[in-house]
């Protein structure tokens, strides 16, 4: 049974109101309390929003904090809400969702899943698993089952949380074949786990070659974020936990290359330290590529661009058509001090470069020095 995407129906219902967006939204273009969950509202201003805005995303990632650390679904409620009026996002949204469903706000939290829904949040299965609690919960049977069987049309894969969740107890006994539509629904679906790997590698888009990955390819990274909900395969969501200090944003970049064996691919990685002058503004993105088997286990990874710490040289990627990987490693020199000034507006004065190596992906899916390479040929 094929379902309707969700968020092209919720597009389409939105259109239908006959007051335009442009009526309800000032010079500023931000949204208001009164406008949170208004459709038109949302597009609108997410739509005319001027690249990714830095102060929405250090509150998002307090609420996350707050959130998803310290187990304080009612404290971020607010900080989630303050993120999306500075900046309507889909994955605020959504994890505002789903701090509403743990305060037991269940309209309100259906309410902040179509808008995420809306601004095409990913992945999308999760996002229809938790409509479809929200509707158990409300006790709206048919709404549940129709939004938990699209669930895991489109990639959800834990069979064992469905026949476990607590919120989905109602329709659970409510449908006495519900055990067996759910196996019947699995059965279709394949194997879970290859489900989930490929519900976050579709997610990267093959890369046009040749590119060059430097401080300006970030403008093109847009609102292409990670969802937390992949962090089996970005090892760096869990090893920053959210501090208190530094938050740190993930962005799909694209796929280098692509074998039966094996996929490399890009993610981006912003972080976001907190300081009361704003220092860390403007700080460099960082790369990395990694190689993963056909199950989603990491192969090899490597910082392609980007630096991580002050201290660092800053690396430059050039990835050619014929599988060169090119990195450059800078010491880079800036108008003001960046420890006592920060990034934004502080231009580079020179870049002095320290080294320059060539990698290529070998059959293993591993990264070796091209001359490395070349003897092993030999």
């Amino acid at each position: 049974m094929r379902f309707i995407p969700l968020f092209a129906l919720c597009a389409l219902l939105a259109s239908c109101d006959v007051k335009t967006a442009h009526d309800k939204q000032d010079q500023t273009t931000k949204l208001s309390v009164a406008s949170l969950y208004n459709a038109d509202s949302v597009k609108y201003v997410a739509a005319h929003a001027a690249g990714k805005n830095n102060a929405a995303e250090k509150v998002f990632l307090k609420a996350i904090d707050l959130y998803r650390n310290k187990k304080n679904a009612a404290g971020s409620v607010d900080l989630f809400i303050k993120s999306i009026l500075l900046q309507p996002q889909a994955k605020s949204y959504y994890e505002l969702g789903n701090a509403l469903m743990d305060t037991r706000k269940v309209g309100e939290a259906l309410s902040a899943y179509d808008m995420a829904e809306l601004l095409d949040y990913k992945p999308l299965s999760k996002l229809l698993y938790n409509k479809a609690c929200a509707y158990s919960i409300s006790k709206k049977k048919d709404s549940a089952e129709y939004y938990l069987y699209a669930a895991i049309e489109f990639g959800y894969n834990n069979m064992d949380n469905i026949l476990k969740d607590p919120d989905l107890a109602w329709v659970r006994e409510d449908n006495y074949a519900f055990k067996s539509n759910i196996l019947e629904a699995f059965a279709g679906a394949g194997d879970p786990e290859k489900l989930q790997w490929n519900l976050f590698a579709g997610q990267f888009k093959p890369l046009h070659m040749p590119v060059t990955i430097d401080k300006a390819y970030a403008k093109d990274l847009g609102q292409q974020f990670i969802s937390y909900d992949f962090e089996i395969y970005v090892s760096e969501m869990r090893d920053t936990k959210f501090s208190r200090d530094v938050g740190s944003s993930f962005f799909y970049v694209g796929e280098v290359k692509k074998t039966p064996e094996y996929k490399t691919l890009i993610y981006g990685i912003s972080d976001e330290v907190e300081d009361p002058g704003n220092l860390s503004e403007g700080m460099p993105f960082y790369y990395l590529m990694v190689s993963y088997n056909t199950s989603g286990k990491v192969l090899d990874k490597m910082l392609l661009a980007g630096q991580k710490l002050l201290n660092d040289p800053y690396r430059k990627a050039v990835i050619s058509g014929n599988g060169d990987i090119e990195v450059t490693d800078y010491k880079i020199e800036y108008e003001k001090d960046p420890e006592k000034e920060g990034y934004k507006d502080n231009p580079e004065t020179s870049r002095t470069e320290l080294k320059k190596e060539v990698f290529v992906i070998n059959e293993e899916g591993r990264f070796a020095q091209k001359t490395q390479q070349l003897a092993m040929i030999r």
